[in-house]
């Protein structure tokens, strides 16, 4: 994958001053991203500082543009039943719409009014360009698995020794202490030195 220019390292903006305004009118590259710092759900977590290569399309629509991204990332986990660090390249898609901000006759940007019952994200084009940083948070964090396994059929650690199973398979003797005074019951009479 070509990178046609690279983004400033943890910015997520996207200039628009190359694309025109009227609806039809399409823009594709290749950019790579800096993975954001402290991106993780459970056990899994974002390589802080990787390079996220991205392929990006950003039409113009009648009210805003039409963001469309696919991108890779690298994904640091510790398995959920061994515990062993691993890491994974996974990839993501986004489809975003930004609208433009309103603005009055002069030209001046009308504030937008929150309605708190709406339950929407709504996402601007703001100083002609656009932060793709939260969309492209919600994307990973969606994607990240809570218990991540190193391999599907990972046999974990035992209970009693912290010893990774998959080595070394073993059991040990449990024995519940309840029962411990019966114990000796169960053990052949001793003979009588007397007699």
């Amino acid at each position: 994958m070509a990178i046609d220019s690279p983004v400033e390292p943890g910015s997520f903006h996207v200039s628009l001053t190359h694309l025109p305004r009227r609806p039809g009118n399409m823009w594709e590259s290749a950019l790579e991203f800096i993975a954001p710092p402290q991106l993780e759900v459970g056990m899994a977590r974002l390589a802080p500082g990787s390079k996220m290569p991205a392929d990006i399309r950003i039409e113009s629509v009648l009210d805003g543009v039409l963001v469309n991204l696919d991108f890779e990332f690298e994904v640091e986990a510790e398995c959920a039943r061994c515990l062993e660090p691993f890491m994974w390249t996974d990839e993501a898609h986004v489809t975003e719409l930004f609208l433009y901000e309103e603005t009055d006759s002069r030209g001046r940007v009308i504030p937008a009014v929150l309605d708190e019952s709406d339950e929407l994200t709504v996402f601007y084009v703001r100083d002609d360009s656009v932060d793709l940083l939260e969309v492209v948070r919600d994307a990973i964090v969606l994607d990240l698995p809570l218990s991540p396994l190193c391999q599907p059929d990972c046999l974990g650690i035992c209970q009693e020794c912290g010893e990774k199973l998959e080595d070394a398979p073993h059991q040990h003797e449990s024995r519940d202490q309840r029962w411990a005074a019966l114990e000796g019951l169960l053990d052949p009479p001793k003979a009588d030195p007397l007699g």
